[in-house]
């Protein structure tokens, strides 16, 4: 009788433990098809001295199924005593298909403006490969590689121009907790008619969480550029602190 329970009840266990197996699957999450990230930052000073700082930044991602899409639309705008100091808009976006585990393949076309910088509209076209280096859980590393085409309406008097180029970057993120990660990128872009007029872009950013779908965000954008167009400066920075929602 006794060995006739303990086979009942090893059949009972051995049936239930597929189903307990089950649960625990359930409650690990599937990350989201989509994620949306909106920044708003706003400084104002009035008194001895009045500066207004406005931004919005946009950014989101679809998860590769295996074809993924990344965008981005963000604006900038600075003034100093009524008198506009910095204004720059900036639209893209980047379509994937993941070939292999750390293999993607890549296109993307982007739109930018800043009058201060010495062009009205920038449009970049671009293709190429990207390899995952790093997957997580914690540290993420990619290298990007591909080429360009670029037309630049630039301000008069500088001639407008389009040329062939490159984009070499690369992308880290550091995840500091669940919800509050360090990101840095850098990319590169030669310029194939004119070796000397090259560029670079590096933006830094720290996320902290506040609760699931609010945040606070620092961002540091760096641009640089070899040959400046008429009398612009070579280097801008940019300096936010926002207050980020995530949906």
């Amino acid at each position: 009788m006794k060995r006739s329970m303990v086979c009942v009840g090893l059949i009972v266990a051995m049936t239930a433990m597929p189903l307990f197996a089950h649960d625990e699957e359930a409650e690990v999450e599937e990350e989201p098809l989509w994620k949306n990230a909106l920044g708003l930052s706003l400084i104002k000073t009035t008194g001895n001295s009045e500066t207004e700082n406005f931004g919005l930044d946009f950014q989101g991602s679809r998860r590769p199924t295996p074809w993924g899409l990344e965008y981005r639309a963000f604006f900038n705008k600075a003034e100093d005593s009524g008198t506009k100091t910095a204004e720059q808009y900036y639209l893209g976006g980047r379509g994937y298909r993941k070939l292999a585990e750390r293999w993607d393949v890549f296109a993307g076309l982007s739109f930018a403006r800043d009058e201060f910088a010495g062009f009205d509209l920038q449009t970049i076209l671009e293709a190429g490969v990207t390899y995952h280096a790093l997957l997580g859980p914690r540290h993420f590393l990619s290298f990007d590689g591909g080429l360009t085409y670029t037309d630049e309406n630039r301000i008069d008097p500088s001639p407008d121009v389009s040329y062939m180029g490159a984009v070499l970057g690369l992308d880290y993120e550091f995840k500091i907790t669940e919800k509050s990660s360090f990101t840095q990128t850098f990319d590169f872009y030669p310029n194939f008619d004119d070796s000397d007029d090259w560029r670079f872009v590096s933006e830094t950013g720290v996320t902290a969480a506040i609760t699931d779908m609010l945040g606070l965000k620092f961002g540091y954008l760096y641009r640089y550029r070899n040959e400046p167009i008429g009398d612009s400066k070579s280097t801008d920075t940019t300096t936010t602190m926002s207050v980020v929602l995530n949906f």
